[in-house]
């Protein structure tokens, strides 16, 4: 059966940490998210988890404009996700609350999410750093059986 897995874009695939005044310039700065950088590994180890995995895109957004810049950097660097499989909330929204399955595994840099993910029984939630990246994971998550 396959497994579901949710995976975060901002610090997890998008490198969203390392522009200058991030925080400061996401809700106003016109093609702030589309213009962010990959992170190679993290997109490579989804791609390979969407080869076996049904894997979502469920990412936070402050605003229409910043959706739409998400959704022109996922078909630059992430076509493989479906755009059925994309899946955008408001800031501040519990992530867990946008599930479309009974049970899934998240992949996200934000430890909030993680525990409110956690607290949804079979939920599994892996926090994605420069030192844990997705490629790290993929092993471990293989062995999950859902």
């Amino acid at each position: 059966m396959k497994r579901v897995i949710y995976c975060d874009m901002d610090g997890v695939v998008a490198d969203f940490n390392r522009e200058p005044n991030a925080v400061a310039r996401f809700k106003v700065e016109k093609g702030f998210f589309a213009n962010l950088q990959p992170i190679e590994v993290n997109v490579q180890a989804v791609a390979e988890l969407a080869r076996e995995n049904e894997v979502y895109i469920l990412t936070a957004s402050p605003n229409a404009r910043a959706d739409q810049d998400k959704k022109k950097w996922l078909k630059k660097y992430m076509p493989f996700i479906k755009k059925t499989n994309i899946i955008i909330c408001r800031n501040g929204e519990r992530k867990v609350d946008f599930m479309v399955s009974e049970v899934g595994i998240l992949l996200d840099d934000y430890g909030v999410n993680l525990e409110e993910w956690a607290y949804k029984q079979g939920n599994i939630g892996y926090k994605i750093s420069k030192s844990q990246t997705i490629a790290d994971l993929l092993e471990t998550i293989s062995l999950i059986n859902r």
